[in-house]
C-alpha cells in the first residue's frame, strides 16, 4: 500500500475515503487520536501545521497533502478518473469551478454552521446561525439549478466525479449539525435533482464501505443522517 489516510470519524476525511474506495486505490488508514490531542502533536503538525484532517501521504513519491479539495484533485489526476481530463478544457473548467466552490464556500459555511460559537462567540451564535442556514439554502438552490440545466444525474452531468462525494459530505454535515439547530431537511427534499443525486450516491458500494469503515450507520447516509458529534479539527 502506498497511500495513507490520516482521519478521524465523521470528519472531512470521510469524503476522501469515499473517493479512495470508488477509485479502488489501495490505502491504509491511521486514526488520529483527538481525545489525547494527537492532532496538536509535533509529529502530526509536521504533516499539517494546522492540525487538521484529512491528510494523505503518497509513500511512493513522499508527497504529503492536506486540504480536502487538493487531495481529491490529486487522487483524480493520479488515476485519470472522477474528474475531466485536462485535455477537456470546457469540462475541466466546470469541474474546477465546482471543486473550489465546494471547498471555499459550501464547506466553509458548513463549518460556520457547525462551529458557530468558534467564529462569533456564544452571545451571537443564535443570531448568526439562521443567516448561515439561509446561505446553505442558497447554495443548494444553485446546485439544483445547475443539475437541472446540465441534465444530471451528477453534478457534472452524466459522469460521477469527486465533486459529488464532496457535495454529499457538505449536505450531510448541514443536516446533522448542530444537534439543536441543523438545517431543515426540506432544504434538500424540496430539490428533486439534488435529492436524487444523494439517493444514488448512498447506494454505491464505495460509499457503503467508507461509512462502514468509520462505524457510521446505514439508515440514510446523506438524506437523513444520524447525529454524530464531530471532533475539533474536522478540517478542510
Amino acid at each position: 500500500m502506498s497511500l495513507v489516510l490520516h482521519y478521524f470519524r465523521n470528519s472531512a476525511s470521510h469524503v476522501v475515503r469515499m473517493a479512495l474506495e470508488e477509485l479502488g486505490l489501495p490505502y491504509r488508514d491511521e486514526l488520529v487520536d483527538t481525545a489525547s490531542g494527537e492532532q496538536h502533536s509535533p509529529a502530526f503538525r509536521k504533516l499539517n501545521p494546522r492540525g487538521l484532517v484529512p491528510v494523505v501521504i503518497d509513500e511512493r513519491s513522499g508527497i504529503v497533502l492536506s486540504e480536502t479539495a487538493a487531495i481529491l484533485l490529486y487522487l483524480a489526476d493520479l488515476t485519470g478518473c472522477l474528474a475531466p481530463s485536462i485535455d477537456d478544457r470546457p469540462g475541466r473548467a466546470v469541474f474546477l469551478r465546482w471543486l473550489f466552490l465546494l471547498s471555499n464556500t459550501i464547506h466553509a459555511d458548513a463549518q460556520i454552521q457547525y462551529y458557530t460559537e468558534r467564529y462569533v462567540g456564544t452571545d451571537f451564535a443564535d443570531r448568526v446561525r439562521p443567516k448561515i442556514h439561509d446561505r446553505m439554502r442558497q447554495h443548494l438552490h444553485l446546485v439544483e439549478e445547475h443539475i437541472d440545466g446540465h441534465g444530471g444525474p451528477w453534478l457534472l452531468g452524466d459522469t460521477l466525479s469527486v465533486c459529488d462525494f464532496y457535495l454529499g459530505g457538505c449536505v450531510r454535515w448541514s443536516l446533522m449539525a448542530p444537534r439543536d439547530d441543523p438545517l431543515d431537511p426540506e432544504a434538500v427534499h424540496a430539490r428533486p435533482h439534488l435529492k436524487a443525486l444523494l439517493a444514488s450516491l448512498e447506494t454505491r458500494d464505495s460509499v457503503k464501505r467508507a461509512f462502514a469503515a468509520e462505524g457510521i450507520g446505514e439508515s440514510s447516509y446523506f438524506l437523513a443522517p444520524e447525529h454524530i458529534p464531530m471532533t475539533t479539527g474536522q478540517g478542510k
